[in-house]
């Protein structure tokens, strides 16, 4: 039976699946002799970060990290605010994990190393 999940479950095991997964991905491709630039989509909220990420252990497999820093802010707030702001406003209701540097600085606190990551903005 399905409970209606569409496939977005998050697993304990997920985090080290996914070093697992990019360990594999960097001997494969250094197997054919070439080097070839192994990247992912990262989120930026730090609950996802931790529940499926070891940040300090993933990036010895990947040459950089996309972290998606678009839609921060959207139509399920009762506010308009921007898309991917550098840092909150003053007064921000939201917290600080929900804007650019946050969502880099959620990253490197957990061991990610800076010249790696590479932050997804709106345009």
């Amino acid at each position: 039976g399905s409970d209606g999940n569409a496939g977005n479950v998050v697993r304990p095991q997920d985090k080290q699946d996914f070093t697992l997964l990019a360990a594999e991905f960097r001997k494969q491709l250094d197997a054919t002799g070439k080097h070839y630039d192994l990247s992912a989509f990262l989120p930026a909220a730090p609950a996802k970060i931790d529940a499926g990420f070891e940040a300090n252990k993933i990036f010895k497999y990947l040459d950089f990290g996309t972290v998606l820093g678009y839609d921060l802010h959207g139509p399920w707030e009762t506010t308009t605010n921007h898309q991917s702001a550098l840092v909150p406003p003053k007064g921000e209701p939201v917290p600080n994990d929900f804007s650019v540097a946050g969502a880099l600085n959620a990253w490197t606190q957990r061991g990610a190393p800076r010249r790696d990551l590479v932050m997804g903005l709106p345009y």
